[in-house]
Order: C-alpha cells, then sequence, then structure tokens
C-alpha cells in the first residue's frame, strides 16, 4: 500500500535530523547510531541488525540546545520500543527502524516538546524567508525583462507560484507567532 492509499499512521510531523543515538537492548549490547528523523513520538534511524518488532530497549540521544545563547547538549534517556523494522536497501546489512517513545519523563518530555518546537519554529521561518525571496525575485524579474526576453516566462511562472502559496501564507505567519507565545 502506497502513502496516497492511506498508509501514513504517523500523528505528529517528523524533522530530518541526524543526531547521535544509543540504544542498549540489554547490559551487553548496545547500538550506536544516528537518528534519521525525530518526532515527538519517536524517531527512525538505521540499526546493523534485526531488532524485532516490540523489543523493549533503553534509548539516549543528546538534543543540541541553546541556552543563555551558546549552543549545549541536553541528554534525553528513556525506555522505548522497536515499532516496525524494514531491511535496508541493497546488500549493507542495516535495517530502518521507527522507534516509539515509551517511558519519558516529564523532564524529558519537556525538553523533546521545546527541542521539537524551536525546530519546527526555525523551519517555519525559513519558508517564510524563501517565500519573501521569491516574491523579490519576481519583482527584479519584471526590471530584467525589459532587457531579457526571457525574463517575462520566468516572472509568469515565479507569479503563478507565488499566487498560489498566497493562499496559504498566512498559515505560516499563524505558526511562526503561535510558537514564538509558546517559548
Amino acid at each position: 500500500m502506497t502513502k496516497a492509499e492511506g498508509s501514513e499512521k504517523r500523528k505528529f510531523p517528523r524533522f530530518v535530523l541526524a543526531l547521535p543515538l544509543e540504544l542498549s537492548l540489554n547490559e551487553s549490547e548496545q547500538i550506536l547510531t544516528l537518528t534519521n528523523n525525530i518526532s515527538f513520538s519517536g524517531i527512525f534511524c538505521q540499526v546493523d541488525r534485526y531488532i524485532a518488532p516490540n523489543t523493549k530497549l533503553q534509548l539516549k540521544m543528546n538534543l543540541p540546545m541553546l541556552e543563555d545563547n551558546r549552543k549545549t547538549y541536553r541528554q534525553v534517556q528513556c525506555l522505548a520500543e522497536v515499532a516496525r523494522i524494514e531491511a535496508g536497501v541493497g546488500d549493507s546489512g542495516n535495517f530502518h527502524a521507527g522507534i516509539s517513545f515509551s517511558g519519558l519523563n516529564e523532564e524529558d518530555r519537556k525538553l523533546l516538546l521545546k527541542f521539537i518546537r524551536r525546530k519546527n519554529l526555525k523551519e517555519a521561518e525559513e519558508l517564510k524567508k524563501m517565500y519573501l525571496e521569491l516574491k523579490d525575485m519576481a519583482a527584479r524579474l519584471t526590471e530584467v525583462e525589459e532587457c531579457h526576453p526571457t525574463a517575462e516566462h520566468f516572472r509568469k511562472i515565479i507569479e503563478k507560484a507565488i499566487n498560489e502559496m498566497d493562499q496559504v501564507a498566512h498559515l505560516i505567519d499563524y505558526e511562526i507567532n503561535e510558537l514564538k507565545s509558546l517559548q
């Protein structure tokens, strides 16, 4: 089944992000890897062995935080569970694992929420910046088309995109304001 057919089950947005990750299956068996993406409910990563779905494990990761205008790292440690696993591409011997958080304490839950809100705010601000740059580009193309005949074609395409984006750009502003008010 494809995503278009309704297989998407995520409740929270995921952010592509490579964070160092330690998974402990027991006291003597650890896997060191990186997250591929993260959400409020779990992570997706690559592992070097098959771990059966529903396997409980201990998860540790360091979240980059901005405190007093300097970058620091705060560790999140919790119980987790393998939600799904699939073979990687090719003969690499790797697997892709979806791991859900199952035992976040309140402090780590708040830390993760703060991290994800900051990440979401940063991406929303980047989208707004790109949108405004596109509008600026359309204005500059109007000036260029007097000298170059192809510029008119570019301007028309960009203006069409801007018109479509104008219909949803207010949602980005709303999201930015909401996320800033939560900080």
